[in-house]
């Protein structure tokens, strides 16, 4: 049985010591993996993770939001027998002053009931459902990825 437990580490540079300290209380704990934050955040102090919450295991029931300061966990429930992916946030744009969680969050979900797949594009900062997008086939679960813009892309070349 998987038992995750988000952490943070600190590692003291001077003395070659770390330290770790569970970030979700025990009676909060649940498994999460493959956790994002917003990218405009990179490298700085980051209040919220978006992550997959890996149950059952090794199925993806939905994504949870985690308030790292404080260790809260807000659940976003695909349904019953919905799985998907890994959450990907996307924030609203690229002003790195904006609210960090002014964004969305867009995962892939599959109904084994129906057999369909979509895309949920969820408002990140209440977890409401903004958009579903229907799609031709499925995707399958693990599958990692990401998404840019066509101006990213042309900047890779």
């Amino acid at each position: 049985s998987l038992k995750s437990v988000l952490s943070e580490i600190r590692l003291n540079l001077k003395t070659g010591e770390s330290t770790r300290r569970p970030i979700i209380s025990e009676s909060e704990q649940v498994n999460l993996e493959a956790g994002m934050v917003n990218r405009n955040h990179l490298g700085r102090k980051t209040r919220y993770a978006y992550l997959a919450i890996a149950e059952p295991w090794p199925k993806v029931s939905g994504f949870a939001k985690v308030e790292l300061f404080t260790g809260e966990v807000k659940k976003h429930i695909y349904g019953d027998k919905r799985y998907g992916g890994e959450p990907f946030f996307l924030p609203r744009n690229d002003d790195p002053e904006s609210a960090e969680d002014d964004g969305y969050i867009l995962c892939f979900v599959h109904d084994e009931k129906t057999w369909k797949s979509e895309l949920q594009i969820v408002n990140a900062m209440n977890l409401q459902l903004e958009a579903s997008i229907k799609l031709p086939s499925r995707v399958p679960y693990g599958f990692h990825g990401t998404f840019i813009d066509a101006k990213s892309l042309v900047n890779q070349a």
